[in-house]
């Protein structure tokens, strides 16, 4: 259900800047879509197949006035990854800041990590952060406050037991950050990598 509640504090729907925040179903991705709601942004709330997760934090989200969009896809599929944008272009019209956050963090001894568990890991977070913010590009590039938002890891630096996968494609993140901050920057896009620390999720 759609609200039209606005709080005054904050401007209408059609100027409010607009966020999409992938993997958001739970977790750190929720977190992150409620903090930037709290920032005046409106939401797409990315989710690959968990539908009634991402549908509760539009609600939440819609029930503190925040107008927000459920944005099912697949990050790893091209295919989904624009139909995605182009349900965001047609329901709010413009894209401020891309938050790529979707990943696959289960642990495995390396020797038992199979080519399928390795190219599982690297798809969901460097595949879907190349195709999410390549399809962004272009709405990005019509704001005046384009940002990319990737979220790393504390382990791409350190190091992680039984996560080789998962630290090899958190650090490749890393790169990816530096050098799209320099493909991006005559755009007026900021290209950044937040890395948490240890967070307790579910």
């Amino acid at each position: 259900m759609n609200t039209t509640h606005t709080p005054s504090d904050t401007p209408p729907p059609a100027e409010r800047p607009v966020a999409l925040v992938t993997g958001a179903g739970r977790n750190i991705g929720r977190c992150i879509a409620l903090a930037l709601a709290r920032q005046g942004f409106a939401i797409a709330v990315n989710v690959r197949a968990s539908l009634v997760e991402g549908q509760s934090v539009v609600d939440e989200l819609q029930a503190q006035g925040t107008p927000a969009l459920l944005a099912p896809a697949d990050v790893t599929d091209p295919v989904a990854v624009r139909g995605m944008l182009a349900a965001i272009t047609q329901h709010f019209g413009r894209l401020d800041v891309l938050v790529n956050n979707a990943a696959v963090r289960r642990e495995l001894p390396f020797a038992d990590m199979s080519l399928a568990d390795w190219r599982a890991t690297l798809a969901v977070v460097l595949d879907g952060a190349f195709l999410c913010t390549q399809a962004a590009l272009p709405l990005l590039q019509r704001s005046a406050r384009g940002a990319v938002i990737h979220i790393g890891g504390l382990t791409a630096h350190t190091g992680a037991a039984q996560r080789v996968h998962v630290v090899t494609a958190k650090a490749g993140l890393v790169g990816m950050t530096r050098a799209l901050a320099h493909d991006l920057a005559h755009n007026g896009i900021t290209v950044n990598c937040v890395a948490p620390g240890f967070i307790a999720t579910d």
